[in-house]
């Protein structure tokens, strides 16, 4: 079977490809990992003095308090993220489908 991906299936595709960057050898994120990659392509978890704010977030994701981030819950973060920021994704892809 040849197809297309979806839109959706692209973008989990994606979310995925960026969680197994820097997953370690156990499939989950370890706190260091987990920083880095708020720090690399999200630099907006940074409060507005400049302050790090990575060690609170990952308090929050870190739902079963192992000390580590599994791909559920770095799932569930990213959905929180996107859904709070709707309005700002929602005029990127407008401004994407223009450029076509």
């Amino acid at each position: 079977m040849n197809r297309d991906l979806s839109g959706l299936e692209i973008a989990l595709g994606a979310m995925f490809g960026v969680y197994m960057s820097k997953q370690g050898e156990d499939g989950k994120l370890s706190k260091q990992a987990f920083l880095e990659l708020l720090n690399e392509p999200l630099p907006s978890f940074k409060k507005g003095d400049g302050r790090d704010i990575g060690e609170e977030i990952f308090q929050g994701v870190d739902l079963n308090q192992d000390g580590s981030i599994e791909f559920k819950e770095f799932a569930l973060m990213m959905a929180g993220y996107a859904a709070g920021s709707y309005e700002t994704l929602q005029k990127l892809m407008k401004e994407m489908n223009k450029k076509k």
